[in-house]
């Protein structure tokens, strides 16, 4: 479990991207997979298209100096290091992760470990975040913002779950070790 913290500490600026799971992308290809991906998903409320914001994201990350970026979106992020480098579960979405979840809780605050999920009205999981922390999360949040570290609201949340994958760690945590004795 700390092995996929840290993982998902080292993509926090990362850029939104939908489908994306670990996509590469360079100056010279980001806007033509940016428009592949994002043309036609929507458009926020004053009127910039998703791909236009995403591009927008990735210009100001290249112009201040990045050389290659890594798209993701929600549930990518996850399954890119669930999936592709450990090999534990093929690719799932938000939804299929939430079902991934040996418990879901609603009642008590999440802890490090714990998946949390936003669901619309029918149940279904449309978005996941990853907490890091008792306090702190990490998400794609989306096109503006790429994938960042929040504080938890319980608000901002449906559902949380404990992960299979993580399961023993979660309900077993080691024991702190003891501060040395002066």
């Amino acid at each position: 479990m700390n092995e996929f913290i840290q993982y998902l500490t080292d993509q926090i600026g990362q850029p939104y991207l939908w489908g994306g799971q670990h996509t590469e992308l360079t100056r010279e290809n980001y806007v033509e997979i940016i428009h592949k991906r994002e043309d036609g998903r929507g458009k926020y409320a004053d009127g910039t298209t998703y791909a236009e914001a995403s591009i927008a994201y990735c210009k100001k990350l290249f112009d201040q100096g990045a050389t290659k970026l890594f798209a993701y979106d929600c549930s990518g992020l996850g399954m890119y290091w669930i999936a592709d480098l450990k090999h534990i579960w093929k690719d799932r979405t938000a939804d299929q992760m939430m079902h991934g979840c040996t418990e879901l809780i609603k009642s008590e605050p999440p802890e490090k470990g714990l998946w949390v999920f936003r669901q619309n009205e029918r149940g279904k999981a449309t978005h996941i975040g990853y907490m890091i922390d008792d306090t702190y999360l990490i998400e794609a949040k989306g096109r503006k913002f790429g994938v960042v570290k929040t504080k938890w609201r319980e608000k901002d949340w449906s559902i949380w779950g404990i992960p299979s994958i993580f399961e023993d760690e979660i309900r077993n945590p080691e024991p702190e070790p003891d501060p040395p004795t002066p």
